[in-house]
């Protein structure tokens, strides 16, 4: 039997419950629900495109559904929530750095890979091949053919942790009363996001910086950042000269971690089922995403006040990169969601050869054409 119809499995688990597998055969890879999770009402949200408060009809439908776009992929891709998960760019590179096994460098393999320090509440770990159920072993089955081995990825490294986008960042913990900043050790959770400057290069943290603080003061709800200089991250000394001791990165506080253990979170591709690189979505997947918080934010009406606060700002500042995953929920009680704090803020109109990066051209015309009717209509069309 091929390599690749062998299945691969992994345990998901949200807070502290298993609520299924995702198995991969043949570069097809499927969320398997427990059937703890499948006929739990109050279920803890895993994401909206999987299951929404109280819609059980609609929710069966999706759960059930083992080709539903939320459930399935194929081409060895994961499906759009598991996706968002993933490391992009310097990062990415790394985390392969760590695995044995050439397969395990595909998706499959790095989201095992930083399972263990994932976004939000989510940890997705190797399975416990004795604990699968009948119907999970059956989606092998049908991924690649009659297969009688089954797989586990390699667990995560120490240390290592999935921060998505494809900006050079690295997910570290605060030590010595936040003083300096290491690699998390197993078992702990990362708490601070370090966005990273270019070799001896930090206008682009400053940048960000700015923006951050304009916004705040124009009254969006941000994500609590400051700049450090990269001397303070420990046991990364490589890092550290290659970018220069004095240069500073930006500190970011994790908003969905707290004293008492991770917060769930998922961005607008997640919640809409789009996978990463569709995060330049068309006006309808914004009024989607507003018309969520304005039916289901646990904040009402406030959240859609911060939202449109939030775009004049972008705008302002000339932050022509506010893609669907700079948009972020939050689960405070594990269930309902709430719009979460700000990030990724930048001038980017300001940055070095703007011209050349044609997507954001193509945002910046059309901020440069909103006026108050623009939104006015977008809220009607939300409702």
């Amino acid at each position: 039997m091929g390599d690749i119809l062998t299945p691969r499995y992994l345990e998901v688990w949200i807070y502290d419950q298993h609520v299924g597998w995702l198995c991969e055969a043949g570069r097809v890879t499927r969320f398997v629900p427990t059937e703890r999770y499948l006929i739990d009402r109050d279920r803890p949200t895993l994401s909206l495109s999987l299951s929404l408060p109280n819609e059980e009809s609609i929710n069966q439908e999706t759960l059930q559904n083992s080709f539903h776009r939320a459930m399935y992929r194929e081409r060895g891709e994961l499906p759009p929530f598991f996706a968002g998960l993933l490391p992009e760019g310097p990062l990415r590179k790394r985390l392969e750095a760590t695995r044995k096994n050439k397969r395990d460098c595909d998706d499959f393999g790095i989201l095992a890979a930083s399972g263990e320090d994932l976004p939000g509440a989510v940890k997705i770990i190797p399975a416990n091949i004795d604990h699968l159920t009948a119907s999970a072993r059956a989606i092998g089955v049908t991924g690649g053919s009659d297969n009688l081995e089954i797989c586990v990825p390699e667990a995560a490294a120490e240390g290592a942790a999935s921060v998505s986008g494809v900006q050079n960042k690295i997910a570290l913990s605060s030590v010595n009363e936040g003083k300096t900043y290491t690699l998390p050790l197993r078992g702990k959770l990362s708490d601070i996001i370090a966005k990273l400057p270019a070799p001896n290069d930090d206008a682009m943290v400053f940048n960000e910086y700015s923006a951050m603080m304009l916004a705040a003061r124009a009254g969006v709800r941000i994500a609590t950042c400051k700049p450090r200089q990269m001397k303070t991250i420990n046991r990364l000394p490589e890092l550290v000269a290659q970018l220069g001791e004095e240069t500073h990165f930006l500190a970011v506080d994790r908003f969905d971690r707290r004293p008492t253990g991770p917060v769930h979170i998922e961005d607008g591709c997640q919640m809409l089922s789009l996978m990463p690189n569709e995060k330049y979505a068309s006006e309808r997947y914004y009024i989607s995403f507003l018309r969520i918080l304005n039916r289901m934010s646990a904040n009402g009406i406030d959240d859609v006040r911060q939202f449109f606060i939030r775009q004049a700002v972008n705008t302002l500042i000339g932050n022509c990169d506010a893609h669907l995953k700079n948009f972020s929920l939050i689960y405070n009680n594990g269930i309902i969601p709430q719009l979460s704090p700000a990030y990724d803020i930048v001038c980017v109109a300001g940055l070095p050869n703007f011209h050349g990066y044609a997507t954001n051209v193509a945002i910046d015309k059309m901020q440069r054409e909103q006026t108050l009717d623009t939104y006015r209509q977008i809220a009607k069309d939300a409702k």
